[in-house]
């Protein structure tokens, strides 16, 4: 009886969205229309719509800002205090978008939407440590700025009228919007981005888990749930690809955990995860502790020192093989997007298509955990936001 009151509830609660949705009246013209109600779309209003542009976001979620909710465990890692470019897999092309203020822009820009945060490891969160204080701080400036949120409504065509857009959505309504520019914010969007005609490379999950192989003889389930801090390397052809510092949660199906969600950025098939579970410490003063002990539970925790059977060489160099992400759909990040090449990084403005703008996970960028997709997204949004309401 409670599932089913529950069941009730979440469709009570859709079909409440979904009525509040359709009761928006979409305009027919704008100055910018902003595709895409999530970070940087919400950011991209905000910006527009404050440099005196007429803006609408359409949003094919029940609601803008969801995804906001999800990130960080839904506490909402917003940012990182030290920012840095080699964090992204496209340096220069972020340095040129985000300039020398990068990190201080984004603070600036929360803090006079009147958001209060806390660094914990340089991690930066709200201060209530929920993702819905990030969310709801977006939405009342975007609206205080007189953008118009259209959720519920998938974008079906985008196609050059004059010297502005033709935009076609379905949804809680259907129709189109003439548009003098528009700011291209969701992510993931394959059908839209392919519309433009613009080069794009091929999405796929980022910042998410492993599937793994463990040794013959090494049971994944019997380390499973055990978490531990670790020094990680990705290995390809037996050389060094990559290597991060930080915790790893061991799961049945291979791991997860921190740094090897930042590994995942860069991890292949057939790659190897090489797990030093004691972080470099000098292996000949752990043998002294380990025959001392009469085993490794005075230096691992004695669930995985056990699963490993008190090897040594095992805890210092745990080898796994990658076969591929292991849950893609709860992926962190999207990587791919369009490419980079094809935008001003001063306007975000696609070169060859006047008018067209993209931000956030649209184009190819992705970077570490630590908010440093989120910071992106803000900063990337205010950019072509700006831009776009200059027209």
């Amino acid at each position: 009886m409670a599932r089913a009151a529950r069941k009730t509830s979440r469709s009570s609660a859709r079909e409440a969205a979904l009525a509040t949705a359709a009761a928006v009246s979409v305009p027919a013209r704008c100055d910018v229309l902003v595709i895409g109600g999530g970070a940087s779309g919400l950011a991209a209003a905000i910006s527009a719509a404050e440099a005196g542009a007429g803006v609408i976001v359409l949003e094919r979620a029940l609601e803008c800002g969801r995804t906001i909710l999800a990130t960080g465990n839904g506490r909402c890692n917003f940012s990182n205090a030290r920012l840095s470019w080699d964090r992204y897999n496209d340096p220069a092309f972020v340095e040129a978008v985000c300039g020398e203020h990068f990190g201080a822009d984004v603070l600036e820009f929360f803090e006079a939407c009147g958001l209060a945060w806390a660094e914990e490891n340089g991690r930066l969160y709200p201060l209530s440590r929920q993702a819905s204080s990030v969310r709801e701080v977006l939405l009342a400036r975007a609206r205080r700025g007189g953008a118009l949120m259209a959720s519920a409504r998938e974008v079906t065509g985008i196609e050059r009228e004059g010297t502005g857009w033709r935009v076609t959505y379905e949804g809680a309504s259907s129709g189109l919007v003439l548009a003098r520019s528009v700011v291209l914010a969701a992510g993931g969007g394959e059908r839209v981005l392919s519309a433009t005609g613009l080069a794009c490379a091929p999405f796929e999950p980022v910042l998410c888990s492993l599937a793994c192989a463990a040794p013959a003889g090494i049971s994944l389930d019997a380390l499973d749930g055990r978490r531990a801090h670790v020094l990680a390397r990705l290995l390809r052809d037996g050389s060094e690809v990559a290597r991060e510092t930080g915790e790893a949660l061991f799961r049945p199906y291979g791991v997860s955990g921190i740094a090897i969600f930042d590994l995942s950025r860069m991890a292949r098939r057939g790659d190897v995860i090489s797990l030093d579970l004691t972080c470099g410490t000098d292996p000949e003063h752990l043998r002294r502790l380990a025959k001392r002990a009469g085993g490794c539970s005075g230096i691992l925790d004695p669930v995985i020192a056990s699963a490993l059977g008190d090897s040594l060489d095992l805890a210092r160099d745990l080898r796994l093989v990658v076969s591929g992400p292991a849950d893609p759909d709860r992926a962190q990040v999207t990587r791919g997007g369009l490419l980079t090449a094809q935008f001003d990084p001063a306007t975000l403005e696609a070169h060859a298509l006047a008018g067209l703008f993209a931000c956030g996970e649209v184009l190819d960028v992705d970077g570490a955990c630590g908010g440093f997709n989120l910071a992106w997204a803000w900063k990337s949004g205010l950019v072509a936001g700006r831009a776009a309401a200059r027209g």
